[in-house]
């Protein structure tokens, strides 16, 4: 990464959400600044091993298109409207995509989602750029626990519970 681009990595993404509990002091210890391993509804400093890893979690906290399609449990079966629903009401969230899908088949309904997004009055930006208006003093801290997510296969990394 830094041989290509020229500078250090500072944030970390954890593919398919996957983790273990000694992934957060590695990351500190790398240099990172701001982690995304995770999927949960809002930031938080991990707990890790009982030990408070500052390097904050910006979790995933909407569901991605590929896991919206073909599902019949849904109230609103079309994946872009469903996820334009769940942003109603102004909040930060963060949206996975993932290039091979929403930068080809899933094209048109991320055009769709990001089109959807600024008509709701959201700025779109980076991880780095809602990072840097949170303090991270005032997060909660929450553990990193294993747990499952509708419409994906497997267990993978989920906001766990707030410690004090």
């Amino acid at each position: 990464f830094a041989e290509a681009l020229g500078f250090a990595p500072v944030v970390h993404g954890a593919a398919g959400w996957q983790m273990n509990a000694g992934k957060p002091a590695l990351q500190r210890e790398l240099g990172f600044t701001l982690a995304s391993d995770t999927r949960g509804t809002t930031p938080f400093v991990p707990v890790a091993n009982g030990t408070e890893v500052p390097v904050p979690q910006l979790p995933t906290t909407l569901p991605t298109l590929d896991e919206l399609i073909g599902r019949d449990d849904l109230a609103e079966p079309d994946p872009v409207k469903h996820v334009l629903g769940l942003t109603r009401g102004g909040r930060d969230h963060v949206f996975t995509l993932h290039a091979e899908l929403e930068g080809g088949a899933y094209l048109p309904a991320f055009e769709a989602l990001l089109q959807g997004w600024q008509a709701q009055g959201y700025r779109l930006g980076t991880l780095g750029d809602t990072a840097a208006t949170l303090d991270p003093a005032s997060l909660p801290r929450c553990t990193i626990k294993r747990g499952s997510v509708p419409g994906r296969a497997g267990l993978l990394a989920v906001q766990g519970v707030a410690v004090s």
